[in-house]
């Protein structure tokens, strides 16, 4: 019976942990490509509570990427829309990113007060988009890693599993001339042999 209680406490604190889950994910909309092409990610956080907390204070995620395909152009902080809601008071907000071979770290802190963030600070908005260059054909998987995601206390908030997200590049297709050009193609030579021929008669 104890066994039976404990299973049953530990799967109602999993369920309510997962519904107060913070989501974070990799959104675009492109996921197949042309070699030469820009590609833009959005890296989406939804799941605060508008007016209340939780809010977003801090975060710090490692984003991934295949170098061998891509090649990091540059960075957008905050939402193109929303504008950035880790700086709702135009404070201005700590931001830093270094990069090695395949990942790119960005780190985010709020100088908003709590009360601020968590009255004013959207439920759902973009953190960040990465843009990158397609130098090679292949598919490539993104992914992201959460090191530290805080609320506006500093407290850590709990983050759903984040999925990848795929993306293909393929190398520039050269159109095959239609059957309509070869046609007026062989027209045109047959009459500029005629002609050819005619004059020098």
């Amino acid at each position: 019976m104890k066994k039976v209680l404990a299973l049953l406490v530990t799967l109602g604190l999993a369920l309510s942990l997962n519904a107060n889950a913070i989501n974070i994910e990799l959104t675009t909309d492109k996921n197949a490509l042309t070699l030469g092409d820009t590609l833009a990610i959005d890296v989406r956080i939804s799941g605060l509570n508008h007016g209340s907390s939780p809010s977003l204070g801090a975060y710090d995620l490692d984003f991934n990427y295949d170098p061998n395909l891509f090649a990091i152009h540059s960075i957008m902080w905050g939402d193109a829309i929303q504008g950035n809601q880790l700086d709702l008071m135009n404070y201005g907000s700590f931001q830093d990113s270094n990069s090695g071979n395949g990942w790119l770290n960005l780190f985010e802190l709020s100088f908003d007060s709590v009360a601020d963030l968590n009255l004013l600070q959207a439920g759902e908005f973009i953190l960040f988009s990465v843009l990158l260059h397609t130098i090679t054909n292949g598919s490539g998987i993104f992914s992201l890693t959460a090191n530290s995601v805080s609320d506006a206390y500093g407290e850590e908030l709990f983050i759903a599993p984040i999925n990848n997200l795929s993306v293909v590049v393929n190398s520039v297709s050269v159109p095959e001339p239609s059957s309509v050009l070869l046609l007026l193609g062989m027209i045109a030579f047959i009459a500029l042999r005629n002609k050819l021929a005619q004059s020098q008669k």
